[in-house]
């Protein structure tokens, strides 16, 4: 009997010909249908308009990237965005430039004298003198001069210039045989002073504590370098005006670890303050803190030893009794900026991050631990902690989020961002320069592996970006000085080499032009629709960002009528029990505000557009799903599905296979107002500060607008934007209304 069965199933199965020939008359249907509907469909012109517009933006998403006046992340270069001295020089092209520095002999005033650039690789190095010309807006700016050659020691692994009772520099040399390092001393000029044996090669060295000034005459320097498991520290102290001849006193330690391992720079809390002076280093068994000695003359006070004493305190790393696992290297450790070398002001905590975005503090006496804090970021799901920094009244976070670089400034009193979390901004890609505090100006200048260089306030909001002619910067940004003297509010210069091999240095203090109208600038760069204040091209923005309109539109709105047609589906079918709870669930989505929840939404899921497009699918589709059971509940009692019920078909082949495909046509009709209702509520996100920072969207450009304060003055950038997203929904309104006459009959007799 079961082979007769079997038999009797195979002799029923479709063989290849039938399924081909089935193929092809379901292709024919389909076809013909898709002529009919045109037909239908062409006699309406405002859908063959619609048609044609989103046709158009089509081809512009698909060809961007060569149709495009730029590439995506292109910025107007500074000479067009910013009115400012500047100054540039060619370099030697064979040489791998590796650090800029700004020299200056003078203590009191340190005025900008010369601009150092150095090779680490091969030790070469080459002095610009700096003198005062005209700048180009007529006031006082910056000249340089002839260069001169010097040859420093190469392979040089640190270099470093202080100010000290003098200005010099240290150089840490590696010995060939890998054994140990030579740190070696050249005074202003570069001529060798002295060097001093380390016991080994160092993998991390300390901040460079400088408490000398003309006021304070008993300030020394303090320096210390690491390996995993070694320490060694170098103290100077000026010379007595009672010791003729002597250049400087130095004293050196040393600390040896056997059972930690050293994960960071050490940091030196230096000064002759009542709390007394520290070195804190990093283990992997947490922070172990070490004071340091002053040994003084009876009666002239003279310094005569400084020692690293006993260990004061250590710590490990948790947070209530739950460990957790440390941010390690250059800059693990941070304590707010040192307001001055002879008090404990602003150096009470030392604060570490972790790797899963906390801050931690520890007092500097005691080792207590004193807060931690998880910060805030809004519109930022998650980021990553890379280093802290330094400044005078915050500590300034730097990270990632995304593909995206990111600078707060954390409280250091609580640990939290600024400003009510508000004191940060993301920048076009991650640092590679320590965001240095310039005095004069209450400013941060900084740079990114882009070759960008922003100056950012002390609230962490960008105040001007800049770029080196020439393309992006192949060094750091680095802080040179002040023309006039340091604390000046102008002739403040940072300086780079830029990816030509060339010296260009510029002043931070200028008239930023951006956002620039129509026209040709001085770079000979065009932008036929303007730039923004961070020198994008406006038009380049417009045609990339109809990349992401499109996918958010169509995406979510075919996900939204996917479930709104199947919940729709299935309570017509089954109008009982099951429709009752479906279009009570229905309901309940209708009931809901919409524009808070979706803002509910993307708070906690985070800005991307991919969680866009899921929240716009979950909240939308209830108002489908009423209208396809209402197709349903009628298309249910029709002959035809009588008809397919007594030959046999499931519930599942009748609701997909012979009712589906006539609600379709309203699935088509609906998702097409649905793209509209989804580029506008991108664009409402975006605006509202719940858009994807990381992609180009209309709605960003409309929130940067917004920000940036620009939306009365630059209607170069304001209207682009708005126009296309009027445009683009527009259009897909358009071909909804037009299909709506193919649907309905009753609509093409008017």
């Amino acid at each position: 009997m079961k082979t007769n069965d079997a038999v009797e199933d195979k002799a029923k199965r479709p063989d290849a010909k039938e399924l081909q020939e089935a193929s092809i008359k379901t292709f024919q249907r389909l076809a013909s249908g898709f002529f009919v509907t045109w037909k239908i469909y062409r006699r309406s012109f405002t859908g063959v308009v619609g048609l044609g517009i989103v046709f158009g933006f089509f081809l512009i998403a698909v060809t961007a990237q060569w149709t495009a006046p730029y590439d995506a992340d292109f910025k107007a270069p500074a000479i067009d965005t910013f009115i400012a001295d500047y100054a540039s020089r060619d370099l030697p092209t064979d040489v791998n430039w590796s650090k800029v520095i700004g020299l200056t002999s003078s203590i009191k005033e340190r005025p900008l004298e010369r601009v150092m650039v150095y090779s680490f690789e091969e030790g070469q190095t080459i002095v610009y003198p700096v003198t005062r010309g005209i700048g180009e807006l007529g006031e006082i700016g910056i000249e340089i001069g002839s260069p001169t050659t010097y040859v420093l020691p190469s392979g040089a692994e640190y270099l470093d210039y202080a100010h000290f009772y003098r200005s010099f520099f240290f150089a840490l040399c590696p010995c060939e045989d890998g054994s140990n390092a030579t740190l070696m001393e050249y005074n202003y000029d570069f001529a060798y002073l002295r060097e001093h044996e380390v016991p080994f090669v160092p993998l991390y060295h300390s901040n460079l504590w400088n408490g000398f000034s003309p006021l304070y005459q008993e300030g020394r320097l303090a320096l210390a370098f690491a390996d995993e498991h070694n320490v060694w520290m170098i103290n100077k102290r000026p010379p007595e005006i009672t010791e003729p001849g002597i250049d400087s006193v130095t004293f050196t330690n040393s600390l040896t670890f056997p059972n930690a391992t050293i994960v960071g720079n050490p940091l030196v809390v230096d000064g002759d303050f009542t709390n007394g002076s520290m070195l804190l280093v990093p283990t992997d068994e947490g922070i172990k803190a070490y004071s340091l000695v002053l040994t003084r003359a009876s009666l002239t006070l003279r310094v005569l030893d400084i020692s690293i004493d006993k260990l004061e305190w250590e710590t490990n790393y948790t947070i209530d009794d739950e460990p957790f696992e440390p941010v390690t290297g250059n800059n693990m450790l941070k304590f707010p900026y040192p307001y001055s070398p002879t008090t404990a002001l602003g150096k009470e905590v030392v604060a570490v991050g972790s790797t899963d975005g906390r801050l931690v503090a520890f007092d500097r006496v005691s080792g207590n631990q004193t807060w931690w804090s998880k910060p805030i970021l809004p519109g930022i799901r998650e980021f990553d902690i890379l280093d802290l920094y330094s400044s005078p009244d915050y500590i300034v976070m730097v990270g990632t989020t995304g593909e995206k670089g990111l600078i707060a400034s954390i409280d250091p009193d609580t640990g939290r961002i600024g400003g009510n979390n508000s004191y940060f901004s993301t920048v076009d890609s991650y640092l590679n320069s320590e965001p240095q505090y310039v005095r004069g100006q209450y400013r941060y200048v900084f740079s990114t592996d882009m070759g960008t260089i922003y100056l950012a306030t002390n609230e962490m909001k960008v105040n001007a970006t800049f770029s080196a002619p020439g393309g992006g910067a192949v060094t750091p940004a680095s802080f040179l000085g002040n023309i006039y003297i340091e604390g000046s509010r102008t002739g403040n210069y940072f300086g780079v080499i830029n990816a030509e091999g060339a010296l260009f240095v510029e002043t931070l203090t200028g008239v930023n032009i951006a956002p620039l109208p129509p026209g040709t600038y001085p770079s000979g760069n065009y932008y036929p629709l303007g730039t923004d204040y961070e020198g994008h091209d406006i038009l380049t923005q417009v045609m990339f960002g109809t990349r992401a309109e499109l996918l958010v539109g169509v995406s979510a709105a075919f996900f939204s009528v996917v479930i709104g047609t199947i919940v729709g589906l299935v309570a017509g079918f089954y109008p009982g029990l099951v429709g009752e709870l479906l279009m009570r669930a229905t309901d309940v989505m209708l009931s809901l505000p919409y524009l808070v929840i979706m803002l509910l939404f993307a708070a906690a899921f985070g800005p991307s557009l991919f969680n866009i497009i899921i929240i716009f699918a979950i909240l939308s589709w209830a108002g489908i799903a009423r209208v396809i059971r209402s197709v349903t509940l009628t298309t249910r009692k029709r002959a035809f599905v009588d008809a397919a019920r007594v030959s046999g078909a499931s519930d599942t082949r009748l609701i997909f296979r012979h009712i589906g495909p006539n609600v379709i046509p309203y699935t088509f009709l609906y998702m097409t107002f649905m793209i509209s209702g989804a580029i506008v509520t991108e664009a409402i996100l975006a605006f509202l500060g719940f858009g994807d920072p990381n992609a180009i969207t209309w709605g960003m450009m409309l929130q940067f607008l917004q920000i940036s304060g620009h939306s009365l003055d630059a209607p170069w950038w304001l209207l682009p934007p708005g126009i296309a997203i009027t445009l683009l929904s527009l259009a897909f309104y358009l071909i909804g209304r037009a299909f709506d006459e193919v649907v309905n009959p009753r609509l093409r007799r008017r």
